[in-house]
């Protein structure tokens, strides 16, 4: 009879073990993360991820704060760079890279000790960045129509200059979000006012090539992050949704959140596996504050590809 009651105490216990593990969140649900962000980082713009799993997101007003959300949502630290910031990327062993809209310049940041210095400077309208296996960092200069290359060692050049990173639309942002392919062989540039993703093949000296439209038809493309299949996922500001890019340059897939977990003016976004977190700038599409600064997340079908 002992013997009864403990495999049958096992049968039991798998169960619920099945049970509770078989139910993962639905893919593409948009649902809220961690804490309202309205009095510790109001319109948050950029974000990040590290390989504990805090998320980073940056404070689009003048305080120029930076939260730290830790993978179980709660508001852990805050980081105090006085200036609006807006694209930030973690780099292991390195650490937190933040451009300073304010001031036109990018810096590096020790999320551990808060100190930070600053990488480079005079970048016009920095926005967003990128960077590649050799430690190079990429800059969009939303207002330049350039992408800025910064070394390992601090020197700043234009990497690609074109009309086409320049707009003439609405929101008046040219060259936004960035993002690599998985392989680093090209470039892609979100360009907002005109609604569009861009691509620029990297070639064989490292030099930018032609610059051409890869997708059209993203109402507002801000931020952009690739999964491992080389789909590409893109903030539209200006239609609060997530849309999803196939290798071709098709629409695949379009996210929104309903109700309270609507997207409010989706800015960036990063993956950690393939929870897909999204920086809700809290603009309405006149570019005045919502009271509702906050981080979403979504689960999507695959993990995102791995950053340099």
């Amino acid at each position: 009879m002992r013997t009864f009651t403990i495999v049958f105490t096992l049968i039991v216990l798998l169960a619920s073990c099945t049970s509770a593990t078989a139910a993962p969140p639905d893919i593409g649900a948009v649902r809220d993360f961690g804490p309202n962000l309205t009095s510790s980082c109001p319109q948050p713009e950029g974000i990040a991820a590290d390989p504990r799993g805090n998320i980073y997101v940056s404070s689009f007003t003048p305080a120029g704060t930076v939260c730290v959300i830790d993978r179980n949502g709660a508001l852990v630290d805050t980081i105090a760079l006085g200036s609006p910031l807006i694209g930030m990327l973690y780099a292991q062993n390195v650490g937190l890279y933040v451009i300073d809209f304010g001031n036109a310049r990018l810096l590096l940041v020790d999320p551990a000790t808060h100190a930070s210095r600053v990488i480079a400077t005079g970048l016009g309208g920095p926005n967003a960045l990128a960077r590649d296996a050799q430690g190079n960092v990429f800059v969009s200069d939303s207002f330049g129509g350039r992408i800025w290359k910064i070394t390992p060692e601090g020197t700043t050049t234009v990497w690609k200059q074109d009309t086409l990173l320049t707009t003439a639309g609405f929101p008046p942002f040219g060259a936004n979000g960035v993002a690599f392919d998985r392989n680093g062989s090209n470039l892609y540039v979100a360009n907002t006012g005109d609604d569009r993703v861009l691509r620029i093949p990297v070639n064989a000296d490292g030099s930018a090539g032609a610059v051409s439209v890869f997708a059209n038809g993203i109402d507002g493309a801000d931020g952009i992050a690739f999964d491992v299949r080389g789909n590409l996922y893109v903030c539209a500001n200006q239609a609060d949704e997530i849309a999803v890019i196939g290798p071709s340059g098709s629409r695949v897939a379009t996210y929104r959140g309903t109700g309270s977990a609507a997207l409010h003016f989706p800015a960036s976004l990063v993956f950690r596996g393939r929870d897909l977190f999204i920086a809700n700038l809290a603009f309405d599409h006149s570019f005045n504050p919502l009271p509702d600064s906050k981080v979403s997340v979504l689960t999507a079908p695959f993990p995102g590809a791995p950053l340099h």
